[in-house]
């Protein structure tokens, strides 16, 4: 598996973000532009350029991939289906993972407090539980967001209504999470396959 990760999109120039659309097909320069804020924009086209230089770098291919997009919107590789990818981001990160099995990752912001209701939205009572009862509520609660959106990402499902009872035994026991806590840069991410 390759991982790419760019953090520090909030301090990219208008001019580095000028200099990005260039290599960038005109398809992903509409979209990119299609935000009205920087952040956003470099957001949209640093995950794109991740994508690029991973494929470069890792499969030897060069040019502008292009997307084809499965039922819930899951994005793939056109030209190249046995090559598989994920993007995420956040105000302080952006996150590619290129590998030959179906991944999914997801990237967030350490959130700062926990929104009363917000648990129970999307934790079950034992998650709930390691949450309240954790050293960093605020990091424990970012990692299982991650980790839940992850999968989902990987199942190409999205977001659902499911959210609390997503992390069954036997969901867990076919799946491979990897999650990561950078607490100096203010994000988490994780990353998950299924197992062989």
């Amino acid at each position: 598996m390759h991982l790419l990760l760019f953090d520090h999109p909030n301090i990219v120039t208008q001019q580095e973000l000028r200099n990005d659309l260039l290599l960038l097909p005109q398809w992903r320069q509409r979209k990119v532009l299609s935000y009205h804020f920087l952040i956003d924009r470099v957001l949209c086209a640093k995950a794109y350029l991740l994508l690029k230089q991973g494929l470069h770098d890792f499969y030897g291919i060069s040019g502008n991939p292009d997307f084809e997009y499965l039922a819930h919107g899951k994005p793939v590789l056109k030209d190249f289906p046995d090559i598989h990818f994920n993007l995420s981001h956040c105000r302080k990160g952006v996150l590619c993972v290129i590998d030959e099995k179906p991944v999914g990752c997801d990237i967030e912001e350490i959130v700062p407090s926990i929104e009363p209701g917000l648990s129970g939205l999307c934790l079950n009572a034992e998650e709930i539980a390691a949450v309240a009862t954790a050293e960093n509520p605020c990091i424990e609660f970012t990692k299982l967001w991650t980790q839940k959106e992850a999968v989902l990402k990987l199942t190409g499902e999205g977001i659902n209504d499911d959210l609390p009872s997503l992390f069954t035994p036997d969901t867990l026991k076919n799946l491979s999470l990897h999650t990561e806590v950078c607490q100096s840069k203010g994000f988490v991410y994780s990353v998950c396959q299924r197992k062989d």
